[in-house]
């Protein structure tokens, strides 16, 4: 079971009876205009009664989120769970067990969306799935290829001006790169003429690659190896938190 502060429970109620108050508000302007009533002093029994009633809401509160998240898991609807647990950890960033839950949702996320594919070290990019930005995304390859590369070279070394057919100079020479593109498929620009011919910046993927996207768009995979070398041999691929391709 998750603890929650009194504090953090207490925010969320208090988030609750603002938003009553505010449609209480927009009510009232609506109506004539009366007297003003005047504010009466409360008993401290009468304060200890409201306190109570307070408590017993936080207990509610307390009940039903936990309840809500539960039944979210069971239904495989992880990133419901996961929003419902990003506005607790708002409220009560401090929390451990919250932090420890997410992490756990993160992978159950990845463990639900995860599917192989083949990559062929010899082709270009290849198309996997559409990303979302900050979901978790995870990548691994595992396996071996033979590389015969006899091109002609000059002393600058391989081009890497142009991640759609040059290598990725960040990258080792030989391994799995990914880059996202925007969902339209189409070179992203930041407006301005200095900026219009500006790429997404592909990644080094490796044996294994877990993080969370950094932006909405279409993932593709490939081997970072010269245009014209020669590979044979392929690599599998698991792929986790992609909407795959059909």
């Amino acid at each position: 079971m998750i603890r929650y502060s009194r504090l953090s429970i207490a925010m969320a109620c208090a988030a609750i009876v603002t938003i009553l108050w505010i449609s209480h508000e927009s009510f009232v302007q609506a109506q004539p205009p009366k007297s003003k009533v005047k504010s009466k002093p409360i008993t401290p029994a009468e304060l200890k009664k409201l306190d109570s009633k307070l408590e017993d809401v936080q207990r509610s509160f307390l009940k039903d989120t936990e309840s809500i998240i539960k039944g979210y898991e069971e239904g495989g609807q992880f990133e419901r769970a996961k929003i419902l647990l990003e506005v607790l950890r708002k409220l009560d960033p401090k929390n451990e067990q919250i932090k420890k839950k997410l992490e756990q949702l993160d992978g159950q996320i990845l463990d639900s969306s995860e599917f192989d594919l083949d990559l062929d070290p010899g082709k270009p990019w290849q198309q996997v799935g559409m990303v979302v930005k900050d979901r978790p995304l995870r990548i691994e390859a595992e396996g071996d290829y033979k590389f015969v590369a006899s091109l002609s070279v000059s002393a600058d070394g391989f081009p890497s001006k142009d991640p759609a057919n040059d290598m990725i100079g960040s990258a080792p020479l030989g391994s799995v790169v990914a880059i996202i593109l925007p969902p339209g498929g189409a070179e992203p620009t930041t407006g301005g003429n200095n900026n219009r011919d500006q790429k997404p910046n592909a990644f080094h993927v490796g044996a294994k690659f877990e993080q969370p996207t950094p932006r909405d768009g279409i993932l593709l995979i490939k081997v970072n190896v010269p245009p014209g070398s020669k590979c044979t041999g392929k690599l599998k691929v698991k792929v986790g938190g992609v909407t795959r391709s059909t």
